[in-house]
């Protein structure tokens, strides 16, 4: 098996219309998009991004005038569209290419602009790989746990490893891509293109995983912010894991917050609350639109899990795949009185905020910074839980 990546420079106008993170079963890539320049493009070319030989592809370049009225282009923009095959026999290690038009100038010069950058990496990948997210205090241990009866899965309690990676990603990004060494030609680390970077910690981290958790299954419980913000990196590394985001009404979860970490401020439970939804609706469009398709995730409420079970189950049965006795497992392990981390017994039962005993000054601040959300993910502040049967749309 292989896995896939495209960079495309959005500077440059450039957009994909296929996917830029996936599988292949061979390698033999298709590269679909459109570019738009002030300039007259000639032609386009896959060459190897280190020797700069031309690589075997099928090429397409056409002009494309119908974007002009569709995008309202200026009449000095020259819109194209592209389609390239690329294929390669018995790869055997990260093949990194480059994808380079050639523009026609106007003193008749030719010079080469990159449109893309990518690589394709022979990996052998899991047969399920499984994240567990959420906002800490949202039911990410208990179902953590089911999956992890369920799979049979020799798995942490928590993991943290995809966000350890993402921040030395962060790290290594901000020194060869930003600093003033890497901006000096001649120096090696100005010759490494970010796309290498991410391929070499792509295999760390698989081999990381590998090496803890075999070759079968992959289950990672980590709650909490920076996982949600790592995820796009974790697909990248395993574009056929599924992921499931655990989610809670805010005043549980704040409650619950405060009883677990009662020397963190009432204020910084609020704000990371409603910070969860946020980092985790971005993180949803840009894998959404790198896998171009949804099928990766599913969310599951923690009031669900405590009062329909089996739903939750047959949920999670269908997204990861589950046999009917894997599925049995998960569904017996959700409906048991076994609840790591839970802090009350009363999980099943809604209240209003009026019933949690906070100050005026605690409601208040709880409304300003989370009424907004709260409604976004169908919350009411009463004892009904949900504002309505119907879930609330969310804006992305």
């Amino acid at each position: 098996m292989y896995s896939f990546f495209i960079d495309v420079d959005t500077n440059n106008n450039v957009v994909l219309n296929t996917a830029s993170v996936g599988t292949l079963t061979k390698p033999a890539l298709s590269i679909a998009g459109r570019i738009i320049s002030t300039k007259l493009i000639k032609s386009i070319n896959v060459y190897h991004l280190f020797d700069s030989s031309v690589l075997d592809s099928k090429l397409k370049l056409t002009e494309a005038k119908n974007l002009t009225q569709q995008l309202s282009l200026g009449v000095e923009m020259n819109p194209y569209r592209f389609d390239i095959e690329l294929s390669q026999r018995d790869l055997v290690e990260d093949l990194h290419f480059v994808v380079k038009a050639e523009i026609d100038t106007v003193d008749g010069d030719n010079v080469e602009q990159t449109i893309a950058t990518g690589f394709i990496q022979p990996v052998k990948l899991p047969e399920k790989v499984v994240f567990v997210v959420g906002s800490p205090r949202s039911g990410t241990s208990a179902l953590g746990k089911a999956c992890r009866k369920a799979l049979k899965a020799n798995a942490h309690g928590e993991s943290h490893a995809v966000q350890g990676v993402n921040l030395l990603m962060e790290t290594a990004d901000s020194f060869f891509q930003q600093s003033r060494t890497a901006n000096i030609k001649g120096n090696l680390v100005n010759a490494i293109p970010k796309t290498l970077m991410l391929a070499e910690q792509l295999n760390v981290l698989r081999r990381l995983y590998r090496l803890y958790y075999g070759d079968l299954v992959h289950l990672d419980k980590t709650p909490g912010i920076p996982m949600l913000a790592g995820l796009p990196l974790a697909l990248m590394a395993w574009p056929n894991a599924k992921v499931i985001f655990c989610k809670r009404r805010g005043m549980e979860n704040i409650q619950s917050r405060l009883i677990k970490f009662p020397k963190v401020k009432f204020e910084q439970h609020v704000k990371q609350w409603k910070q969860s939804f946020v980092v985790w609706r971005k993180t949803k469009q840009e894998i959404t639109q790198s896998l171009k398709h949804s099928q990766w995730f599913i969310e599951v409420d923690q009031l669900n899990m405590a009062c329909l079970p089996e739903t939750v189950a047959n949920d999670v049965a269908a997204l990861v795949d589950l046999t009917p006795r894997q599925r049995n497992v998960l569904f017996k392990q959700l409906a048991s009185d076994d609840k790591p981390e839970q802090t009350s017994k009363e999980a099943s039962k809604s209240k209003s905020l009026a019933d949690f005993g906070w100050t005026d000054a605690q409601v208040l601040q709880f409304k300003d910074v989370c009424s907004k959300e709260m409604k976004l993910q169908n919350y009411s502040v009463d004892e009904k839980y949900f504002l309505d049967d119907q879930s609330v749309k969310e804006i992305i």
